[in-house]
């Protein structure tokens, strides 16, 4: 069955225009529940309810009302919030080129794929060869569903991909978490996490490797509650011991994975020694002042 697009619009690239089609790239198949009356296993229904008047509401009685202030609010008819909403003129106006790089991953909300149309495809070829030969991606704002976006075109699988991103006022500052910007590390403990990340490193990311084990074990469940059969319940996993040395848990990790060990472990045994030694030498010498103090 062909895809079908959720949209249209017009890449917008100086005086190019370029008619594409967007398309869902992703959806979640995350698993859900729906409330149930545990005697009948009937759906249940959401009422609304007014605490002042005590009583269910029916739906034509509701209006829209903003927060201005806690518990303030100023109401809106369906026709003035008709009249604020954006224009949807369909144009993915394009406004600059950066890298890729340059876009911290925060920002990206939903992917949609680009298509073209037969009419635009010598245009779109053209546009995705240049983006991608260059390594960079398109900053532009685009309106959907009368709602205006901040909109990333970037190329993807030899063609192009829209991702609509947070505003930066949407997006929480980290300035209130502690991230412990002033704790020491020591070089042969970073020597040893920057061997472990090497050793774990690969050349591309593989998404088929990773699966939700959640909603796969949810899955087999339901099916096997389905036939009539018992559900196992697995015993908890023990938990992992608390790691009381941190260069000891990073070289019992590399050792884990067969990582040769020699060299670093003569090259930390000497700075370790080197510690011991130069606080052996200082007791003698704090001893000494102490017995000349006290005559």
């Amino acid at each position: 069955m062909a895809a079908r697009p959720i949209a249209t619009g017009s890449i917008s690239f100086g005086l190019v225009s370029i008619p594409v089609k967007l398309f869902t790239a992703t959806r979640s198949k995350s698993v859900s529940f729906k409330l149930l009356h545990g005697k009948d296993q009937s759906r249940i229904q959401q009422k609304i309810y007014c605490p002042v008047d005590d009583a269910i509401v029916d739906r034509s009685e509701l209006v829209r009302g903003y927060e201005i202030e806690k518990n303030t609010f100023v109401t809106f008819t369906d026709e003035e919030l008709k009249a604020l909403e954006a224009k949807d003129d369909h144009m993915i106006d394009i406004s600059e080129f950066v890298p890729l790089a340059q876009v911290d991953p925060i920002y990206f909300e939903n992917s949609y794929h680009l298509g073209c149309e037969p009419q635009s495809a010598r245009a779109y070829r053209l546009l995705t060869a240049a983006m991608d030969e260059m390594q960079v991606v398109a900053l532009a704002r685009y309106t959907m569903r009368n709602k205006e976006y901040s909109v990333i075109v970037r190329p993807y699988e030899q063609g192009l991909m829209l991702h609509t991103m947070y505003y930066s006022d949407e997006v929480v500052s980290a300035s209130d978490v502690d991230r412990g910007k002033d704790t020491k590390i020591g070089a042969q403990e970073l020597n040893l996490a920057k061997r472990l990340i090497k050793d774990l490193e690969q050349d591309q990311f593989d998404p088929t490797k990773f699966h939700d084990n959640y909603r796969e074990r949810v899955v087999a469940a339901a099916q096997e509650k389905a036939e009539g059969h018992e559900v196992a319940t697995a015993a908890p996993e023990p938990r992992k011991a608390k790691v009381i040395d941190l260069y000891d848990a990073l070289k019992a990790s590399l050792e884990k994975r067969g990582v040769a060990m020699a060299g670093q472990q003569d090259e930390a045994g000497e700075e370790r020694e080197t510690a011991h030694a130069s606080k052996r030498r200082a007791r003698p010498a704090r001893a000494a002042s102490s017995g000349s103090r006290r005559k």
